[in-house]
């Protein structure tokens, strides 16, 4: 019993850590992301999450493709 406990914890932390390396690649608020990364049964819903959202642009990039050529 207390190794499947373990092994659950183990798949929890690697899934909230999975959260957090997909939040910070993408440049989504890292914290938030974990913080729900951890919550149980939650977590496997948030890390699917993330892997179907895009990446966020850097603001200065949208200035560029706003500006129309004369």
């Amino acid at each position: 019993m207390t190794q499947l406990v373990v092994f659950l914890l183990l798949m929890h932390f690697a899934i909230a850590f999975q959260c957090y390396r997909s939040a910070q690649f993408k440049g989504y608020p890292v914290r938030v992301f974990t913080v729900l990364g951890l919550v149980p049964y939650f977590n496997l819903v948030v890390w699917i999450y993330l892997l179907f959202l895009p990446e966020l642009e850097p603001y200065e990039n949208h200035n560029h493709h706003n500006k129309q050529l004369l």
